[in-house]
């Protein structure tokens, strides 16, 4: 009696398999969110506030940005301060899983790369500040470099003639990866401090300046 014996699949397929699972990627970005929350749970948040930015963090409107770096200090602010409203999030992998955790929190994701169909993404983003006048951006995007605020960003400020608002974001505490960005994920009871700045009206004459 001839027995069967099932393929043995390479290891580099099985991985693959496992990798583009469907319900093993939904486990996974829940349990970040999960994790996300406890930490938003632990930790202490102060704002400054600089001259003309309002005393109430909800109250502001325009183009809220941050850099890369301090995506979760920044997404602590907006949600504890019930500032939830649209964000532009990058497509790539990394993207989809911080764009399933934002909406979870209460956020509304428009997915969108200077890189890929980016006027697509510019008539997204001047729908939405005509409607609601504000919108949270990645300052120095998905690929940096680091600490430099992409044309795009001011463009939108100065197209939708909405101020552009820089979020200043630092923590105590902290794991600081050696990445391009140098990203952050704050320990848990860390205090992070959040330094709202003065809203910063961009003219169209002044984005050809930049």
């Amino acid at each position: 009696m001839l027995e069967y014996k099932p393929k043995k699949l390479p290891k580099e397929t099985m991985l693959k398999k496992i990798k583009n699972s469907t319900f093993l990627n939904y486990i996974i970005k829940y349990f970040i969110y999960l994790y996300l929350r406890f930490l938003f749970y632990t930790y202490k948040l102060k704002i400054i506030n600089e001259k003309n930015s309002k005393k109430k963090p909800e109250l502001n409107q325009g183009v809220f940005y941050f850099w890369h770096q301090n995506i979760i200090s920044a997404t602590f602010f907006f949600f504890k301060n019930k500032c939830i409203g649209h964000c532009i999030i990058s497509p790539s992998r990394d993207g989809k899983i911080m764009g399933f955790i934002v909406q979870k929190l209460g956020f509304k994701v428009l997915y969108g790369s200077a890189f890929k169909n980016p006027l697509n993404l510019v008539r997204k983003s001047l729908d939405v500040l005509e409607l609601n006048k504000r919108i949270a951006i990645v300052g120095d995007g998905s690929r940096g470099p680091a600490f430099k605020l992409q044309r795009g960003v001011i463009y939108l400020a100065a197209k939708s003639k909405q101020p552009l608002i820089f979020i200043d974001c630092k923590t105590d505490w902290a794991i600081t990866f050696k990445s391009w960005d140098r990203f952050k994920i704050p320990l848990p009871f860390s205090k992070i401090q959040v330094k709202v700045n003065t809203p910063t009206h961009i003219s169209s004459d002044a984005y050809k300046s930049f």
